[in-house]
């Protein structure tokens, strides 16, 4: 049976064969194949780190989602917080812990692989390295990425200031019907609207409305109010509502992983597919205002540790 050095030596050649990715990618100087990648940085851009993960149950099931998909998904995450602080990506590491008991874990591997470089080769985003090991418990999958500002200042979420309109990207709710697993990072958009200068705060939408907007508020120490009727809700979010009676707004809020951008301007912003949703306001409240009347909006998206 093929084991740990077999699936490295597979790596490996497929590194050689995608070489035109790594020339893309003019900062790699040594990816895979020693025991660090080298990479040339320079010195006027800011390198950006992040991590993320997927877990077998909590994000994707195993034994009805493709690893192929469960790859891209992973890489993407990582690919959508450099669309959230709207910078340019450079290069991944992934480490995979691989479920002993799955009956064909060489494929699976393989394909996971697969998957990541798809979603980063489309744009010149390689993998220069990671770590593979099995154990008995589900698959686990983390990406962590390098970013590099290119020329546009990174974008906080500490920003927003009183006054600012409140925008997304995209429509909301239901992604789970399969969205979760398919989306497109916003990198190109991102770096459009930062290039204006009208953008104080911004994130991905992962965690849900509710809830990521309360990280915007938190970290500039300001309040907001939504307004429902504006808030834009993806027919998958109808469809959902239609099996399980929870208003089509409720998912929009707090379904989460849509992956679109939430951020705050100073100036307004008038473009296809983007929706001003509400206001920041001096009050540390967030608020949601429907048919007239104001209440609290709780932050009901996802909670990574309960």
């Amino acid at each position: 049976m093929a084991g740990e050095f077999d699936l490295i030596r597979w790596i490996k050649a497929q590194s050689a064969v995608d070489a035109g990715d790594v020339a893309r990618a003019a900062q790699v100087q040594t990816g895979i194949g020693d025991d660090l990648a080298v990479l040339q940085w320079n010195c006027d851009d800011l390198l950006l780190v992040g991590v993320d993960q997927v877990l077998d149950g909590v994000h994707f099931h195993i034994d009805t989602h493709a690893p192929e998909l469960i790859g891209r998904k992973v890489m993407n995450r990582n690919l959508s917080d450099c669309a959230a602080m709207a910078c340019l990506p450079v290069a991944a590491v992934a480490t995979v812990a691989l479920p002993q008991h799955h009956p064909q874990v060489m494929q699976l591997a393989q394909q996971l692989l697969i998957g990541m470089k798809q979603a980063g080769a489309k744009y010149d985003c390689v993998i220069v390295g990671g770590d593979t090991a099995s154990w008995a418990a589900p698959l686990v999958v983390t990406v962590s990425i390098l970013g590099r500002s290119g020329d546009i200042a990174p974008i906080t979420r500490a920003g927003a200031r009183p006054g600012d309109g409140i925008y997304t990207t995209g429509p909301l709710g239901g992604s789970i019907l399969g969205r979760h697993l398919t989306f497109e990072p916003r990198i190109a958009l991102a770096r459009q609207l930062a290039q204006t200068g009208a953008i104080t705060a911004m994130i991905d939408l992962s965690d849900g409305l509710s809830r990521d907007l309360g990280h915007i508020c938190s970290a500039s120490g300001v309040g907001a109010i939504i307004e429902a009727e504006q808030i834009p809700i993806h027919p998958d979010a109808c469809q959902l509502s239609d099996r399980d009676h929870m208003a089509p707004l409720d998912h929009a809020l707090n379904d989460g992983e849509d992956y679109e951008l939430l951020f705050t301007a100073s100036q307004p912003v008038v473009q296809s597919g983007i929706t001003r949703i509400g206001t920041i306001t001096a009050d540390r409240q967030i608020l949601l205002r429907r048919n007239g009347q104001n209440t609290l909006l709780k932050p009901l998206g996802w909670q990574h540790i309960l």
